[in-house]
Parts: C-alpha cells; structure tokens; sequence
C-alpha cells in the first residue's frame, strides 16, 4: 500500500493567543496524520510566538514556525506561506477556527481522486462550515445554508464570479494551482476568492457539503465579524455582507482575463 502524501497546513497567525492552542490540537489530532505545520506569524503584540515556540518544542519533526519582522497583512502572509512550501499538497489554516477530526482525511480522499482524474491539473477541494461563537456554541450548523450557498461540482463560473463560497479556512490545493496563482496580483485583499476563480478557471473543483470546520465567529475575525444575527437566542457580532462584494477585485480582475485571451 502507498504511503499517504505528504499534506503541508499552512497557519497565518497575527495576535491569536485565545483560540490558537484549540486549532493546532485540532490540526495535530487528525486521523489524516502525515502532514507537516508550516506556522507564519505576522509580527504578533500578544503571547501567540511563545504558543507557537511550546507547540514546536513538543513537535519538532510536526512544526515549521517562521516570524515575520513587521507586519505584513494575512494576504501576503499565506502568499508566503504558498510560496515557501515544498508539499504537494497544502491546506490553508485560520489560526481561530477547529478542524473537524477527519477534515483532512476526507479532503484528500476527494483531492486524490480528483488527481487521478485529471493528471496535472490545477485542483481544489473545499467544505461548509459549522458557524460557532466565541464559547464553542453552535450558531449555525451550516454556512451554505446561512449564506444560501449551492456550489455543485460543476463548473459554476457565475457563482464563484459573484459570492464565490469558496472559504479560505477550507481549503485543500495541489501544487498545480499554487503553480498559476502565485505571485498574487498587486492590491489582492481576498486570497481565497484569487484561488477559488483559478481553480473555477482553468482546473477542478470539488466541493464536499459536509461542516469539516467549526468556523469560529467573534469580535476580531479579519472577515465575518460585527453586525447582530439572532439564532435560538443567541446574539453573536459579524458582518452581515457576502463574501467578495466589498473588494479590490475589480483591479486584479484583468489579469485573469489576459490569461484567458
């Protein structure tokens, strides 16, 4: 039997000392165990570097941790981490969220097979979300359904143009589509909607409508944060606005269509 691949999880982190330790455990306990942790921290304030440092004192052969020397934003952050990483497989981890036990091992399921499908093609595999609060607390047990998402496996140019759906925190790539993506365009604020319309574009998708990440919604996401929504009683602050639709899209957008002429 083949040994399972390599799986490099790429962690941006800047200031994520509350919820850091529950995501790495969450990562390290996967039944999907051959992987490697690739931790870029942007010049954090607070006590994450120190997390970081105990967690690879722990794990030397597991994680890879580098500290930027100013703040770089968590767009170029995970271009670095993209761009550094030697894997031919790479997960892209939020540093606040928890992975569901088998997230990895049913997205490689999925990656490999797209792979053996459609040889050297730029291939992504992404999930739904279980939406939860700061205490653990379900909020909503699917984002599809909270954002009215419905991402077949087909080519769906409309919807990734538009909403996308495509979440970072989800995200499974090879290095075919590390390969097109990189550099990322100048005045790029949504890395995952860049990855998402390559993959849409010019190789395939696969899109597993199980919650594999409890995507934690509170007061400092970068996205999905302030705002007011009410669900059994529970008031959580976020953002009550698509994904995408408040973006410099519009500027990077070209370089994508000079690809295609």
């Amino acid at each position: 039997m083949n040994k399972s691949p390599v799986v490099a999880v790429l962690v941006a982190t800047y200031n994520g000392e509350v919820f850091l330790k529950q995501q790495l455990d969450s990562i390290l306990n996967q039944t999907y165990s051959n992987i490697k942790i690739y931790i870029s921290d942007d010049n954090s304030s607070d006590n994450t570097p120190q997390i970081i440092k105990t967690y690879k004192e722990k794990f030397p052969d597991k994680i890879f941790y580098t500290l930027n020397n100013s703040n770089f934003g968590v767009v170029k952050n995970f271009e670095n981490l993209i761009f550094n990483c030697k894997e031919d497989y790479m997960a892209l981890s939020d540093q606040d969220d928890v992975w569901q036990v088998a997230k990895l091992e049913k997205q490689m399921d999925a990656m490999l097979e797209l792979d053996s499908e459609n040889i050297s093609l730029p291939c992504l595999v992404n999930s739904d979300l279980c939406m939860i609060d700061e205490k653990d607390k379900i909020v909503h047990k699917s984002y599809f359904q909270f954002r009215n998402y419905v991402l077949n496996d087909k080519k769906d140019l409309g919807h990734i143009l538009g909403p996308s759906g495509i979440m970072g925190n989800t995200l499974l790539i090879n290095k075919e589509l590390k390969h097109i993506v990189l550099p990322f365009p100048d005045k790029l604020d949504v890395h995952d909607y860049w990855l998402g319309l390559n993959a849409e574009l010019f190789g395939k998708r696969k899109t597993i409508n199980k919650q594999l990440v409890q995507y934690r919604i509170h007061s400092n996401n970068v996205s999905n944060s302030k705002g007011t929504i009410k669900k059994k009683k529970i008031i959580i602050t976020r953002d009550i606005k698509l994904p995408n639709m408040e973006t410099n899209r519009k500027l990077f957008l070209p370089e994508i269509v000079g690809r295609i002429n």
